[in-house]
């Protein structure tokens, strides 16, 4: 049965992916902000790691608090 589980949503959180580049980045804002995309959603379309977004997305939250 646990061959069945998407390996996707059952890594560790201590297994972290590579960081993201500009583009990636200014892409998964957009995309966040659009309100029709996920995290995962927009890891996939960008190719890189569901954690990666989540810290850009928690980084540019932190900038716009440290703006207001």
């Amino acid at each position: 049965m646990l061959q069945l589980a998407d390996r996707r949503r059952s890594r560790s959180a201590a297994v972290m992916s590579g960081k993201m580049d500009e583009r990636q980045a200014i892409a998964a804002l957009i995309l966040w902000k659009s309100g029709h995309f996920d995290t995962l959603d927009i890891a996939d379309v960008l190719g890189c790691g569901e954690d990666a977004v989540c810290r850009t997305l928690q980084a540019a939250r932190h900038v716009e608090r440290g703006k207001a």
